[in-house]
């Protein structure tokens, strides 16, 4: 899944390991240390995405709130949503 943000984009997919857990991938450094600031940050082996952490489930939960937390609401634009 690919979520994106006014600041960067982020790719979420699974481990591949049984535990739950997922990489998050990013080319902002600064913003996946911003979020998953507990989470150790690593060079992320595919070339389309410079870095990585890997998280569980739950605190990807925990981050995706503060995302959508931090959306200004104001710069949507009401008329494109009415029209679709």
């Amino acid at each position: 899944m690919i979520l994106q943000t006014s600041k960067c984009d982020f790719l979420i997919e699974d481990c591949g390991k049984n535990d739950g857990s997922v990489f998050v991938y990013s080319e902002q450094l600064d913003e996946l240390q911003r979020l998953f600031g507990s989470s150790e940050t690593e060079y992320s082996p595919r070339p389309d995405w410079k870095f990585r952490v890997s998280t569980c489930k739950q605190d990807l939960v925990h981050k995706l709130i503060l995302i959508v937390k931090e959306v200004n609401y104001r710069d949507f634009n009401r008329v494109r949503y009415l029209s679709a």
